[in-house]
């Protein structure tokens, strides 16, 4: 599961704005996923960094909290998958590239990504690949 689509929203604002786009995105995901009958939790993650500063900024990544991945079976009932991703880069992107607020203040950024072949898979690990025999209130909100 290393390659997978990815539909993602980004939000460039005040640290403040990211941080709670970051969070409403976190519930929202968990929200929607539960809805079509997932089991899923959040856990706190961080991104693939690579070499001796990568696994500092990994393990500052993860005692932040500034990377969540929503979870749920995939393959291996024993090992569960990222489906949903909510990360809050604080100005890790907007300083390189001058972004600023309105007021000329740092942007934060924030991202919600959804694991779209990984949605796929969970939903039949979960209901199996009979779609016509999925729990009708999934059904209902797949295909209204």
């Amino acid at each position: 599961m290393m390659m997978f689509h990815q539909h993602e929203f980004v939000h460039v604002g005040t640290p403040d704005s990211a941080l709670a786009f970051r969070d409403t995105w976190l519930e929202r995901a968990q929200k929607m996923m539960t809805e079509l009958e997932l089991d899923v939790a959040p856990e706190v993650a961080n991104d693939p960094f690579f070499g001796r500063a990568g696994r500092m900024l990994a393990v500052n990544q993860k005692q932040s909290e500034l990377k969540f991945e929503v979870v749920a079976t995939v393959a291996d009932p024993d090992r569960k998958t990222a489906i949903v991703s909510c990360n809050c880069h604080q100005d890790h992107l907007t300083v390189p590239f001058e972004v600023t607020t309105a007021d000329g203040g740092v942007a934060h950024s924030a991202c919600v990504g959804f694991g779209m072949e990984r949605i796929v898979l969970a939903l039949f690990s979960a209901h199996g690949t009979d779609t016509d025999a999925w729990p009708a209130g999934v059904r209902a909100l797949l295909w209204p």
